[in-house]
């Protein structure tokens, strides 16, 4: 099995800070580097234009930076004139510091939509990876979207083209493949719900957000289930999964790698 660990890159939760960035990346590449793993980072490119030395610093070590959008905003709420700005607006910023294109992009809030999957191909993106089929979360946590929701929770929940670019899910069977299970399941739960995805895929994403390797102060649910239990659950998945599976890039899925 194919494994790929995915993270979302933006301002932090709450108070739109950059702590996840400066300190919480760090505290996640300790993990990545004990286990020779390269990951894949969605950022928005104005967390690029803050910190240009973090990102040159994780493509120099060999991870993957895609994108996650210019700013954090919703892409099913921005006019087709707003997503293509800032589709090229982010290419021009992953030139200018990172000399590279991104191949990959990841909507905020998976807000992917007709429109913007058509103009990341026209932009020559190889893969999006917004969708997060059969999750449940996705529909108690943005209610005011439950119509794209909808759509979005009974789409293929398996890699497959769309026009020109592939779109490679989230793994979700109803609790998705996120920071949530390491964070607040117990490891016995964890080793069952990993056997169970085992069941319906043959390639898994997992992914959290750079604010998880850091405190909340404001979130109720960091006050419950601390930042650093998701740290210590996080290395017990890797060392379970890399017994048997191998972990790649996002990119890498859809080279055969």
């Amino acid at each position: 099995m194919k494994i790929s660990m995915s993270f979302d890159v933006e301002p932090d939760l709450h108070t739109g800070e950059f702590k996840g960035i400066t300190h919480g990346l760090l505290n996640l590449v300790q993990i990545l580097d004990k286990h020779y793993i390269k990951a894949t980072f969605f950022t928005t490119a104005d967390c690029i234009e803050k910190y240009p030395q973090i990102f040159r610093k994780l493509k120099l070590n060999g991870h993957e930076i895609a994108s996650h959008g210019y700013r954090h905003h919703r892409f099913d709420n921005l006019s087709i004139n707003e997503k293509e700005n800032s589709i090229k607006k982010t290419i021009e910023v992953f030139n200018k510091y990172l000399g590279e294109n991104p191949r990959g992009f990841r909507a905020p809030q998976h807000s992917i939509d007709k429109d913007t999957l058509k103009l990341l191909s026209n932009y020559s993106f190889k893969y999006d990876s917004s969708k997060t089929p059969f999750n449940i979360l996705q529909i108690i946590f943005f209610p005011n979207k439950i119509r794209s929701n909808l759509i979005n929770f009974f789409s293929n929940p398996k890699k497959h083209k769309v026009g020109n670019i592939y779109e490679i899910p989230t793994t979700a069977v109803l609790i998705p493949f996120v920071s949530i299970i390491p964070r607040v399941f117990p490891k016995v739960f964890i080793k069952i719900y990993l056997n169970f995805l085992k069941l319906f895929f043959d390639e898994m994403i997992f992914y959290a957000h750079s604010w998880d390797f850091i405190e909340l102060p404001k979130s109720r649910i960091d006050r419950h289930f601390s930042y650093k239990r998701l740290i210590k659950n996080i290395d017990f998945i890797i060392e379970l999964l890399a017994r048997e599976d191998r972990f790649v890039k996002m990119e890498d899925l859809i080279n055969n790698k």
